[in-house]
């Protein structure tokens, strides 16, 4: 076993060595002396072998492989003898109504973008966990004098550490996720993730770049809740146990098959398990157009949180769901380009939009063969509350 992970943690370090050595290698080639060719096709190559490398990105081949051996188990369980076979476990898997859907291809849109423009969004960059933890460091130096490193390193303390750190990245995530769904300006671009109305892999990374600006400086909060103490009162360089290149709690949640969570492979862990682990299908009841289900099961991969602050729901067996933004919504977003720049149409206050629409009028009415368009009142477009933005529904 031990030589199995040794093994498969060398596959992916070799795979990520030699897509870095088939970059370097572009420096020789045209490319390295034009650098917007060098940039696109670096991202290229990212976007092609991240499942390989695990380098930016939520689906690495060891969560992949474990999400589709679980679904290999559930359809032999599941399925009559009779009608088991490759093919029709392909179609268990992967439903060919589900990858021809509009939904997906805007997801895989989003993802394409992401790869090469999410950088850009990212304006709090600088406002990080490192930042925090240092800053918090510094003034329990300050307060306290040097740090007396009581803390040695040894593996019980490693595996308490990694726990830890799982928990408070756990909780970091639900406070963001609570704060998307609860304020309207933050929900404006959670939506996006929201709006996908079937679940398979790509859905897990159809998420709008601004949700980076607004979770970093959440998380940043957080984390140094349990980094600070580790640094100050450690001896050395605090680790985490480290499997196949993820944290062990990251295994954990891979065999958890947390891949699943956005599919459509109904697996639950039973009622008691549910209000501590967050299921695939509690995952799914979270994306479900249903009102039941809005706000409801938080939670990354922690139940807890949810069953602690009242916005758990733990479905009693199989629900038939229908995913997107709730009935009578229409899909906001025919395209990633839609998606990505929507909304912020979504938050701009009504006297900005009534703003725009005067200058977009005045504009057209200057092209050639057109008649001069009457001024747009912005006094109509205003409504009395003129800085109204979408509520959250869910």
């Amino acid at each position: 076993m031990v030589a199995a992970t040794i093994c498969l943690s060398y596959t992916g370090d070799m795979f990520a060595n030699l897509v870095q050595h088939w970059q370097d290698q572009l420096d020789v080639t045209v490319l390295g002396g034009t650098p917007w060719l060098r940039w696109f096709v670096d991202n290229l190559i990212d976007l092609l072998t991240s499942p390989l490398t695990g380098l930016r990105t939520r689906s690495y081949w060891p969560e992949l492989l474990a999400a589709l051996l679980i679904a290999a188990a559930l359809f032999a369980i599941r399925i009559p003898r009779a009608e088991r076979g490759l093919r029709n476990f392909l179609k268990f898997c992967f439903p060919a109504s589900q990858w021809r859907h509009r939904s997906t291809w805007v997801d895989w849109q989003i993802i394409v973008l992401n790869q090469f423009f999410a950088k850009s969004f990212n304006l709090t960059w600088r406002f990080n966990t490192a930042l925090v933890t240092t800053w918090v460091v510094a003034h329990m130096t300050r307060a306290f004098g040097p740090g007396p490193h009581l803390l040695v390193w040894n593996t019980p303390a490693v595996v308490a550490y990694t726990i830890l750190i799982a928990v408070a990245d756990d909780f970091s995530y639900y406070v963001f996720h609570l704060a998307s769904h609860r304020i309207p300006w933050f929900w404006a671009f959670h939506k996006v993730h929201h709006s996908a109305e079937t679940l398979q892999v790509f859905a897990n990374v159809r998420t709008h770049p601004m949700e980076y600006c607004i979770g970093g400086p959440i998380k940043a909060v957080i984390m140094p809740i349990i980094l600070a103490p580790a640094i100050y009162f450690g001896t050395g360089n605090a680790t985490t146990i480290q499997i196949l290149g993820m944290d062990l709690t990251a295994v954990l949640w891979c065999v958890l098959g947390t891949q699943l969570h956005h599919s459509h492979v109904w697996l639950s862990w039973g009622r008691v398990l549910n209000h501590v682990l967050i299921s695939p299908s509690m995952h799914q009841v979270h994306h479900s157009s249903a009102p039941r289900h809005w706000n409801r099961n938080l939670g990354a991969n922690i139940a807890l949180w949810d069953w602690i602050f009242g916005t758990i729901y733990v479905p009693h067996g199989y629900e038939e769901l229908s995913f997107g933004l709730g009935a009578g919504q229409k899909q906001p977003y025919n395209n990633g380009l839609e998606a990505y720049f929507r909304p912020f149409w979504d938050i701009t206050p009504n006297w900005g939009k009534a703003i725009v629409r005067t200058e977009l009028a005045r504009l057209r009415s200057l092209l050639p063969g057109r008649p001069a368009s009457p001024p747009v009142s912005t006094q109509i477009l205003a409504p009395a509350s003129s800085n109204a933005i979408e509520a959250s529904p869910r």
